[in-house]
Protein backbone atom coordinates (compact mmCIF):
# COMPACT_ATOMS: atom_id res chain seq x y z
CA UNK A 1 0.00 0.00 0.00
CA UNK A 2 1.36 3.68 -0.82
CA UNK A 3 1.56 6.15 2.03
CA UNK A 4 1.95 9.58 0.41
CA UNK A 5 3.57 12.39 2.35
CA UNK A 6 3.12 15.00 0.22
CA UNK A 7 0.70 17.23 1.73
CA UNK A 8 2.68 17.74 5.02
CA UNK A 9 6.51 16.69 3.95
CA UNK A 10 6.16 18.36 0.73
CA UNK A 11 5.67 22.46 2.45
CA UNK A 12 8.99 21.51 4.49
CA UNK A 13 11.04 22.93 1.69
CA UNK A 14 11.48 27.04 1.82
CA UNK A 15 9.36 28.65 -0.58
CA UNK A 16 6.72 26.08 -0.88
CA UNK A 17 3.32 26.44 1.00
CA UNK A 18 -0.17 24.70 0.04
CA UNK A 19 -3.35 26.74 0.43
CA UNK A 20 -6.01 24.84 1.59
CA UNK A 21 -7.62 24.55 -1.43
CA UNK A 22 -4.50 23.45 -3.13
CA UNK A 23 -4.37 20.22 -0.41
CA UNK A 24 -7.92 19.73 -1.41
CA UNK A 25 -7.04 19.49 -5.34
CA UNK A 26 -3.73 17.77 -4.47
CA UNK A 27 -5.68 14.85 -2.30
CA UNK A 28 -7.99 14.28 -5.01
CA UNK A 29 -5.32 13.87 -7.75
CA UNK A 30 -3.76 11.59 -5.12
CA UNK A 31 -6.77 9.81 -4.59
CA UNK A 32 -7.50 9.24 -8.71
CA UNK A 33 -3.74 8.09 -8.69
CA UNK A 34 -5.05 5.46 -6.59
CA UNK A 35 -2.65 6.32 -3.21
CA UNK A 36 -4.20 4.29 -0.51
CA UNK A 37 -3.00 6.66 2.62
CA UNK A 38 -2.47 10.49 2.31
CA UNK A 39 -0.87 12.05 5.24
CA UNK A 40 -2.16 15.90 5.91
CA UNK A 41 -0.59 17.44 8.08
CA UNK A 42 -0.86 17.91 12.01
CA UNK A 43 -4.18 19.26 12.41
CA UNK A 44 -3.41 20.40 16.21
CA UNK A 45 -0.79 22.65 15.51
CA UNK A 46 -1.12 24.14 12.36
CA UNK A 47 -4.81 26.00 12.05
CA UNK A 48 -4.53 25.21 7.94
CA UNK A 49 -4.02 21.81 8.70
CA UNK A 50 -6.87 21.93 11.11
CA UNK A 51 -9.09 24.04 8.17
CA UNK A 52 -8.47 21.03 5.42
CA UNK A 53 -8.92 18.24 7.73
CA UNK A 54 -12.95 19.85 8.36
CA UNK A 55 -12.76 20.49 4.61
CA UNK A 56 -11.52 17.08 3.27
CA UNK A 57 -14.88 15.68 4.89
CA UNK A 58 -17.04 17.24 1.53
CA UNK A 59 -14.43 15.40 -0.82
CA UNK A 60 -15.41 12.15 -2.07
CA UNK A 61 -12.46 10.12 -1.99
CA UNK A 62 -12.28 5.97 -3.71
CA UNK A 63 -9.59 5.05 -3.06
CA UNK A 64 -7.60 6.93 -0.32
CA UNK A 65 -8.17 7.38 3.13
CA UNK A 66 -6.69 11.01 4.58
CA UNK A 67 -5.05 10.12 7.88
CA UNK A 68 -2.90 12.96 10.17
CA UNK A 69 1.00 13.11 11.14
CA UNK A 70 1.39 10.32 13.61
CA UNK A 71 -1.20 8.45 13.12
Amino acid sequence: QLYDTTLRDGVQREGVSFSVVDKLHITQKLDELGIHFIEGGMPGSNPKDTEFFHKVRSLTLTNSVVVAFGS
